[in-house]
């Protein structure tokens, strides 16, 4: 289902090779997925954390926001529906993936 040439797949792949934001907490992020459907009923799974060209990492407030540039930009996964959209914002993009143990503050 994803496509390796998306810059979020290779980030999830590449974990360690990747930016990663501090939160307001002291807690890191490497990424934040949403899931929205757009108004002809199409779902989509799409970061809300992105890497921009510049190499840094924005965090998007608003889920439509971060939608609307992820079509934009084409860094999105189109879905079955809004179950498998839910599901992989969630957490299902980290299943089975170096991501789904990867702790930014413990291997850089």
């Amino acid at each position: 289902m994803a496509d390796k040439k998306l810059n979020f797949i290779k980030r999830i792949e590449n974990p360690k090779d990747s930016p990663f934001l501090t939160n307001e907490d002291g807690s890191v992020s490497t990424h934040r997925m949403a899931a929205e459907v757009d108004e002809d009923g199409n779902w989509y799974a799409f970061p809300t954390i992105v890497e921009l060209p510049d190499g840094t990492l924005h965090q998007f407030k608003e889920n439509r926001v971060a939608m609307d540039y992820a079509i934009r930009t084409g860094e999105f996964l189109k879905m079955p529906g809004q179950r498998e959209a839910i599901d992989y914002a969630e957490g299902g993009y980290k299943v089975g993936t170096p991501l789904e143990t990867f702790n930014p503050l413990e291997n850089n």
